[in-house]
Parts: structure tokens; C-alpha cells; sequence
């Protein structure tokens, strides 16, 4: 509270329209700034004050203001979502950090920008983080079908993990805005903006750049049959699986996932070979078997899941994003 009251008056200071700056009504989480310019007019408004501005916590903030006067909504970090749900509402924001819109009939200003000077220390680490493998478990199974609501014990007991994981991922996708639980238990909402931030905070897997002789349909036939006859884990992604989803696009490279130790058998079947320069053939090496759920069988082809296949194509230059928007439209939101 303290701190939002001077950095907001620190703020407005700088204003040279701005004569007087008063604080009124302070409680606990909330006070009024009153802004007298030259000339006579007066600014009311209202500054709820939050610990962590988390996208569920901005909006009950804003639900629960009254709406007389212009509001703004500080904490010691906003983030860009965060942000964007107080653009949307016709709220303001400044936190701790130095990032701030505020915007009256008379006042803009606008910074944007700087990082969390801040961090919680018992924040949630994200979801998404590459060896999280078992949080990206749950995430796939929750995404399998986006309508479906999940009681807490049944999703731990379907993914083979602890309540207290699950519990920890509902709490984060919650927070976001990306989900929510009630009695028939837990369920997307906003399926598209979880899987763009799962996109944008997605690493490129270790892969190897290849070359082979065969035509592309050729070679995906000895992929399919290297995994139909001789067992081997491994499944078509990027564009390769992309258009076994939604024919959108030509391509000239293959893209593919392969267990680790399956590799040199996936060589030694396919015939592809290493290369430095001029691949057709990129093979993804999986190192978990995460990678390979709610995997599928199409046109004699064996194919990552849809969201598997989204996130791989959001890295690939060209009409890779054109490619994950169409998955994400006719497989994963339905």
C-alpha cells in the first residue's frame, strides 16, 4: 500500500498539469487518489491494490469496483495478460515494477516494458517448462478434450501422478483464467490463449538434420513401417503430421519424433543419413514418452497428437503458425 502510494504519486508529480496530489480513503487494499490540475479541475481515482496481480485476482478486482470513478489496479507486478484484461475493461494499472497505463479524459501515460522486480518466492513455476514431464502430462490429457470437466483424484489416478500435483497445475491454469473448478470439477475456458503461451514458451527439442534419397511420401511409408512392423516409438510431426490434420500447406521436409533409443534402428531402417547442410529429414529426439501421447494412426501414417503437432509447427519458420492456428481450430478446440 505504501509503496503504490508513492509511486503513483511520484507518478503523477511528474505531470506538469498537476498542481496538488491528495490520498483519501485508504483501507487495507484500497485508496483514492484526487488530482487537482492548474486551472481548477479536479481527477478522482480509485487504486485497488493487489499482492499479485494474477489474471483471476485482476478480475475480481474489477468486477468488484464500483465503477463511479476512473480505477487503476497496482501491484508489484502486472503481466501482459494481466494488462490486457484491465485495457479491455477500461481500467487502469501501475506496478512496483515501473510498467503503468493510466488513461483519463485529461491524463495518458503509458510504459511498458520492464521486467518483475519482484518475483514471488513461492510462485508457481510455469507449466510449461520442458522437463516438467509430468506437468505436461496433465496438460495433454486435459487438452485431449477441452469440454470435458475432471475431478481432481480422477485426473491424478488417469495420469499416474499425486492429487498434489494436479492440485498444483489446476491452481496455475486457474490463476491465468485458463480453466476453472467448480462442482462438476475442472475444465478449459480458454483453451487458445493456454496453448499460445504454451507455444510461445516452448523449446525447440534436440533434433538431428538428415537427407534421404527417397520422395517424402516414400520415406514416411518406411517411417510408418519401421513403427508398424519393427516397434519402434516414433511419430510424424511439424508439417509431416500437420497436413495428416488439416491439408493446408506443401512441404519438402519431413519431421519427425523418435525415442532415443530407437535411433540407430530408425537409421539403420529408413536409410536416412546425417548431414550438415541440405537436409530433408529433421528427427526430434524424445526422451519421454509424454511426447508420444494421445499419438494416432492416420492414412497409414503414424502422427503426434494435435497438440504435440501445434506447439512443433508455432517453431517452424514459413506457414508454421498458419498450420497450428488451423490444428488448433478443427482438432483441439472442436
Amino acid at each position: 500500500m505504501i509503496e503504490s502510494v508513492s509511486v503513483l504519486k511520484d507518478l503523477f508529480g511528474k505531470v506538469p498539469m498537476i498542481e496538488i496530489i491528495r490520498i483519501t480513503n485508504q483501507t487495507e487494499q484500497s485508496f483514492t487518489v484526487v488530482l487537482k490540475e492548474r486551472g481548477g479541475g479536479e481527477i478522482e481515482i480509485h487504486v485497488i491494490c493487489l499482492n499479485r496481480a494474477v489474471p483471476c485476482s485482476v478480475k475480481e478486482a474489477i468486477d468488484q469496483s464500483d465503477g463511479k470513478a476512473y480505477s487503476i489496479i497496482t501491484a508489484p507486478y502486472i503481466s501482459d495478460a494481466s494488462a490486457k484484461i484491465c485495457e479491455m475493461s477500461g481500467v487502469g494499472y501501475c506496478d512496483l515494477s515501473g510498467n503503468c497505463l493510466i488513461q483519463t479524459d485529461s491524463i495518458y501515460i503509458s510504459i511498458k516494458g520492464n521486467p518483475n522486480r519482484y518475483p514471488a518466492v513461492n510462485h508457481a513455476k510455469t507449466i510449461f517448462k520442458s522437463s516438467a514431464k509430468t506437468t505436461s502430462l496433465i496438460l495433454r490429457k486435459l487438452m485431449e478434450d477441452v469440454s470435458k470437466c475432471w475431478k481432481i483424484k480422477e485426473l491424478a489416478e488417469e495420469v499416474g501422478c499425486s492429487i498434489g500435483m494436479v492440485s498444483r497445475v489446476k491452481t496455475y491454469l486457474c490463476e491465468q483464467s485458463w480453466a476453472v473448478m467448480d462442482s462438476s470439477g475442472l475444465h478449459i475456458t480458454d483453451a487458445e490463449e493456454l496453448m499460445k503461451e504454451w507455444g510461445r514458451a516452448y523449446k525447440m527439442p534436440e533434433n538431428i538434420s538428415c537427407y534421404t534419397l527417397d520422395s517424402i511420401p516414400a520415406f514416411e511409408g518406411k517411417c510408418f513401417q519401421a513403427f508398424r512392423e519393427k516397434g519402434l516409438e516414433l511419430c510424424l510431426t511439424g508439417f509431416s503430421g500437420g497436413v495428416r490434420y488439416t491439408p493446408v500447406v506443401r512441404y519438402t521436409k519431413v519431421h519427425v519424433w523418435v525415442a532415443r533409443e530407437y535411433l540407430t534402428d530408425f537409421f539403420r531402417l529408413t536409410g536416412c543419413k546425417q548431414v550438415d547442410s541440405g537436409a530433408n529429414v529433421v528427427v526430434y529426439v524424445a526422451d519421454s514418452d509424454e511426447l508420444f501421447f494421445d499419438s494416432r494412426e492416420i492414412n497409414h501414417s503414424r502422427v503426434a497428437s494435435p497438440v504435440q503437432v501445434f506447439l512443433d509447427c508455432m517453431q517452424l519458420k514459413g506457414r508454421g503458425e498458419e498450420m497450428a492456428e488451423d490444428i488448433f481450430s478443427k482438432e483441439i478446440r472442436k
